[in-house]
């Protein structure tokens, strides 16, 4: 009565993919992949998990694409914005599905995952637009100077020059000072420190289009943070003071 499938109707079924070439009262055939027809009692089938992909309004695309590691912050982020403006500008793309993002550090690659929607309720135009997408893809990385990541190991052969011993030492100086004055940050900052910390990072970027703050604001904080830490955490009795 719930007419989950129809004739012509592509569907998986329990361990099964095909599609649908006659309801009957009985039981319904499905003609699989590999051309053998199956017959399922209605019986059965109306309690199995069932996946009609004729009713898909549009089909799902989604990778995960690994970079290597020697790309550039900023060479990495022109393949991000161009494979965006690529999938933007896809007819067969529904636009406002777009999303290309870096999610991870893989063992041998940076890892972006691109998942967008094809216009399409058809598989075989279906799997058209996609190879189309990683065409394009591929051209994108290739014209961005970097590459794409596979498993591998790199062995370089030249003398170490071993940890910076200057900046190793401040570094040390500086959690003995934390620890002689009880100002340890773990297993968690202070809530002076918390409060303190809040807001001081710019988001958006400094720069980027998104940017709402006015030009002549500056957050002298995020300054701060991106290079040495600070030599001592504020007190919590000083910061109380002041609020």
């Amino acid at each position: 009565m719930d007419k989950p499938v129809r004739v012509g109707d592509f569907c998986s079924f329990g361990n099964y993919t095909g599609t649908v070439e006659e309801v009957g009262i009985r039981s319904t055939k499905v003609r699989a992949l590999d051309r053998t027809l199956i017959s399922v009692p209605n019986a059965s089938f109306v309690n199995m998990e069932l996946v009609n992909w004729a009713r898909c309004d549009k089909m799902l695309v989604l990778a995960v694409i690994g970079i290597r590691y020697e790309t550039e912050p900023d060479q990495l982020r022109q393949v991000l914005a161009r494979l965006r403006e690529m999938l933007l500008a896809h007819p067969k793309i529904d636009r406002t599905t777009v999303r290309v993002r870096l999610i991870g550090y893989g063992s041998s690659s940076l890892d972006v995952q691109i998942r967008v929607y094809a216009l399409t309720q058809e598989w075989n135009e279906f799997h058209a637009i996609r190879e189309d997408v990683f065409l394009r893809v591929n051209k994108i990385v290739a014209e961005s100077g970097t590459s794409f990541a596979f498993p591998s190991q790199t062995l370089y052969l030249g003398r170490d020059s071993g940890l910076d011993q200057q900046l190793s030492e401040a570094a040390k100086e500086q959690v003995a000072g934390w620890r002689s004055n009880g100002k340890l940050p773990f297993p968690d900052p202070a809530a002076a420190r918390i409060d303190a910390l809040e807001g001081t990072l710019d988001y958006p970027p400094r720069g980027s289009v998104e940017e709402r703050r006015p030009d002549a604001v500056e957050i002298h904080e995020s300054e701060q943070l991106s290079g040495a830490p600070p030599t001592e955490q504020p007190d919590e009795d000083t910061q109380s003071e002041k609020r």
